[in-house]
């Protein structure tokens, strides 16, 4: 059989335990499982029975929800191939906005210290740093399973950037941009998420205490006090800017946002400086 005909038999399997774009994600897992183009793909490219059965395997894995980014090891992210699995969250393309922003205050201030609270696999800080190898960049992150997916894709793209292990910015004595993506999801609806979140995803990438804004309440006040940057760029969930834009006013600053490709306010930003 190609690879072709096995992703239309599993296309029909996918669909019926709810993946919504089950045609595509069958030829993506195809395409993965034998190491092959689109254009060998759509051409018939055979399997070869390893093949085959690898495929077969990440079939069943994916009816039973787990994410394909997890069974294929790698999700693209900015144009670059990242490392992620169990234990990290999942790089969303809408995340790439915080990307653009560091790299458009650099642009400005090449000298800037960026920073990232919260880095997960890294995507963002790595793809910053990626691009505008000469700068100084750094990022955080808590959780020693993350850190691991980090440390490897800093290696693969970005060697030079530095990680450390630690909360929020507790760590970083001075950033001129911050940057991050933490947890904003309220606890309560984390259950009610589609599987591939509420049952594969990290909890401590995702819970974001009774109201969401637990660790973003925590990273504006730090801003606030002591680190002061010139620009602080919060990624907030669908509904969230406004009630983040509060949190930020009340500590004397003018919010603004920046609105994702679908033109939900995906972005809440301030400066100090």
């Amino acid at each position: 059989m190609n690879a072709r005909q096995a992703a239309t038999e599993a296309s029909g399997r996918l669909a019926a335990a709810g993946i919504e774009d089950a045609r595509f994600e069958a030829e993506l897992m195809a395409r993965e499982a034998a190491g092959i183009s689109r254009a060998a793909f759509f051409a018939g490219s055979a399997l070869s029975a390893e093949d085959a059965l690898r495929f077969e395997e990440w079939v069943e894995r994916r009816t039973k929800r787990e994410p394909a980014a997890y069974i294929t090891g790698h999700r693209e992210f900015y144009g670059r191939s990242f490392g992620v699995g169990p234990g990290v969250l999942i790089p969303r393309p809408e995340t790439e906005l915080l990307v653009e922003l560091g790299l458009e205050e650099l642009d400005r201030e090449p000298l800037a210290v960026v920073a990232e609270a919260g880095t997960g696999s890294g995507a963002v800080a790595v793809s910053i740093a990626a691009e505008r190898p000469g700068a100084c960049v750094l990022t955080t992150e808590i959780s020693a399973e993350a850190l691991r997916f980090a440390a490897a894709n800093a290696a693969r793209h970005a060697p030079w950037l530095r990680i450390i292990r630690g909360d929020l910015l507790s760590a970083v004595s001075r950033a001129d941009v911050v940057l991050a993506n933490l947890p904003y999801i309220p606890a309560w609806e984390i259950e009610a998420l589609e599987p591939e979140v509420s049952r594969w995803e990290p909890r401590i990438a995702l819970d974001g205490g009774v109201d969401g804004y637990d660790l973003i309440r925590r990273l504006v006040l730090d801003c606030a006090q002591r680190v002061r940057p010139r620009l602080l760029a919060l990624e907030v969930g669908f509904g969230q800017a406004g009630d983040v834009e509060a949190i930020l006013a009340s500590h004397g600053v003018a919010p603004w946002r920046v609105k994702d490709l679908s033109g939900i306010d995906r972005i809440v930003c301030a400066r100090w400086a």
